[in-house]
């Protein structure tokens, strides 16, 4: 993974050390000394789009089997209980989910940095604001395609 912050700006990013650290690919799960790992939930299957690339076969749909809001509550506990560092919520798409503003907020409160894998397509200047007033420190939008640019 390219840190376009650091290509561009030649700016730190919180997770470059958790990434790009000398020993990081000898520490345990990838985590840096004394953390848990960085943890990836595709906490929906349910996505606005159907992408030909997308490994997840999903589409509009609500999906049995997810977490509710209590449960990822204290999935998120374990986590902070791990010493996980970042949860990146994923999906699916993860806007799609109703609680997902409780749980980003749930998460930075137990210490763990939310961070997002989104489609872009439901962000708004409201949800955008949102995203940085919950202290969100990334947000990664796939700029997939079909056409030729």
């Amino acid at each position: 993974m390219i840190s376009v912050t650091k290509l561009l700006f030649m700016d730190e990013y919180y997770g470059d050390a958790l990434r790009y650290s000398h020993n990081a690919h000898r520490m345990k799960s990838g985590a840096a000394e004394g953390m848990g790992p960085v943890v990836v939930w595709n906490s929906t299957r349910t996505c606005n789009l159907r992408c030909r690339h997308c490994y997840m076969e999903s589409d509009g749909q609500k999906y049995d089997g997810e977490l509710t809001t209590e449960e990822a509550k204290r999935f998120i506990d374990d986590l902070a209980e791990f010493r996980v560092p970042v949860l990146l919520f994923s999906g699916g798409e993860p806007l799609i989910r109703p609680d997902f503003f409780a749980l980003a907020e749930h998460a930075a409160e137990r210490g763990v940095r939310p961070t997002l894998s989104t489609n872009g397509t439901l962000i708004t200047r409201d949800v955008a604001q949102r995203i940085k007033d919950l202290g969100v420190g990334y947000v990664g939008i796939s700029l997939d395609g079909l056409a030729d640019v």
